[in-house]
């Protein structure tokens, strides 16, 4: 099977899985490294309330031997879920930074030390904060909706980590001139967007644990002649499964069935392979989790959980799915991301099955 294909019908076809916020408290130990620190010696610190982030790792982005990241500070607001952006009142901080190379990607962290920047040209050197192009911002949120973004036009940010969280002091400068001071305390865990690794942050075995609803969207023909394909998603109640969007915990899986199965999932054992690498989609196989941001996102298989700000891309294992009638399925989930976190659990229940072919 041809990677480029693959990952051009993708953008067409399967399903986007978006992370989501939320103020959940799993989160990545931080590492020191390439700053001053105070010996990480254990102090009271309070965590900063009604704030959650959103941090994601893209590796060596700009080949200097750094690794970038970027954060999101976003206080309490409501998202709308028509127009994908948030009611105020509230503010939205974005922080894009250049800081240590992460011995593994799945669980990078931010290194200890200060954070400066030049508004005139990004270095993108470690310790330093890239705002020449616009990619750190500060946006305010009215109650009605409205929005306005300033973008940081200098400054810096200091990093330290006590008691195992990370505390950062923001000195910032806006485009219109104006100082903007600011201060958070709290876990933060990153996702990994680098392509690296195994692309999964979990750390222990998962139990699917309230699984209450279920899509099965029919995409015919999409890869091969060989087989048809089923995107799926379980998720439980708080999840919208039209936008694959939602603060419950969710499954999506990518299932090869036989050619013309548009009615349902037919019976059997279907067997995770590697979507990247196959010959071809037999039937009773499921693709495992690929991300190409130049495609678009996530596709295939993969395990969300936003309370725990943890994603998987799952690479080995078997789902028994069952055909009960009458739109009724059991999936009896077996599976494992790269490192051999196992998946598993059991769903039955009505599945809302939709023809997207």
């Amino acid at each position: 099977m041809k990677k480029m294909p693959f990952l051009a019908t993708c953008a067409l076809y399967a399903a986007l899985a978006l992370p989501s916020c939320s103020d959940g408290k799993s989160g990545t130990t931080p590492e020191t490294g390439g700053g001053d620190s105070e010996d990480n010696e254990e102090v009271t610190v309070t965590p900063t309330e009604g704030v959650t982030t959103e941090a994601y790792y893209k590796g060596d982005l700009y080949g200097t031997g750094s690794g970038n990241l970027w954060i999101n500070f976003i206080s309490d607001m409501e998202l709308d879920d028509f127009t994908g952006d948030y009611t105020g009142p509230g503010y939205v901080l974005c922080l894009d930074f250049n800081t240590t190379l992460a011995e593994n990607a799945d669980f990078a962290s931010l290194a200890e030390g200060t954070y400066t920047c030049d508004y005139t040209s990004d270095s993108h050197e470690a310790f330093t904060l890239n705002i020449a192009d616009g990619d750190s911002f500060f946006s305010n949120y009215d109650e009605d909706g409205l929005s306005s973004s300033l973008e940081i036009a200098g400054g810096t940010v200091e990093v330290s980590v006590k008691s195992g969280y990370y505390c950062l002091e923001a000195d910032l400068q806006l485009e219109d001139g104006s100082a903007y001071r600011y201060s958070f305390v709290g876990e933060i865990s990153f996702i990994n967007r680098s392509e690296e690794g195994y692309m999964s942050n979990l750390t222990e075995d998962k139990e699917l644990e309230g699984m209450s609803q279920a899509l099965m969207a029919y995409q015919g023909s999409v890869f091969t002649a060989t087989s048809d394909l089923y995107t799926v998603i379980i998720a439980g109640p708080d999840y919208d499964l039209d936008s694959n969007f939602g603060q419950s915990d969710a499954l999506m899986l990518s299932v090869n069935v036989s050619p013309g199965s548009s009615e349902g999932i037919p019976s059997g054992t279907y067997t995770v392979i590697d979507a990247m690498e196959a010959d071809d989609y037999e039937v009773n196989t499921i693709l495992s989790g690929v991300y190409e941001p130049t495609y678009g996102g996530y596709f295939g298989t993969w395990y969300f959980s936003t309370s725990d700000k943890t994603e998987a891309s799952l690479r080995n294992g078997t789902v028994q799915i069952s055909n009960n009638g009458n739109d009724s399925y059991t999936f009896t989930i077996d599976m494992q991301d790269g490192y051999g976190h196992k998946i598993s659990g059991t769903y039955t229940g009505k599945c809302r099955i939709e023809d997207w072919s």
